[in-house]
């Protein structure tokens, strides 16, 4: 069965333009800029207004990475707004969701390597998942001090 568009490319731009933002439909990267990430995350409220814009920035660009690495993925035809909503979900499960999510996704890139026996991949991963988790720590110890 072919699945249609559900959300088209021009309701995307449409928004874009709407909202001030570049065309996320032409978005080859998923880096976002911070000003995007500050009015999305006003847009949405509630939770995300809980953690840092640059924390709110990282869920997008995690989020966004599934249309634009895996366009069989996308859910949200990089929809800024349902994007944005979609950090808030997961912000509501929990605030530090995209730390936790960023030390799985580096101890899978650890094992990967490992598994590859690519010995100074596996040190540039590990060196990056002890700060992974050293922020993590970090956000854990603040949030018990709130």
């Amino acid at each position: 069965m072919d699945l249609p568009e559900y959300i088209t490319k021009e309701e995307v731009q449409r928004v874009c333009r709407q909202l001030g933002l570049r065309d996320w439909t032409q978005l080859t990267e998923t880096a976002v800029l911070p000003e995007e990430a500050a009015l999305l995350q006003d847009l949405v409220g509630g939770e995300a207004l809980h953690v840092p814009t640059a924390d709110f920035r990282q869920g997008l660009e995690v989020e966004l990475e599934h249309g634009i690495s895996f366009p069989d993925a996308n859910v949200t035809n990089n929809h800024p707004i349902l994007t944005a909503k979609i950090v808030l979900a997961h912000l509501k499960e929990m605030l530090d969701y995209y730390a936790r999510l960023e030390v799985a996704e580096l101890e899978g890139d650890v094992f990967k390597a490992s598994l590859a026996n690519n010995p100074a991949k596996v040190a540039a991963k590990t060196k990056q998942l002890v700060a992974a988790r050293a922020a993590l720590a970090q956000s854990e110890l603040e949030r018990q001090e709130d």
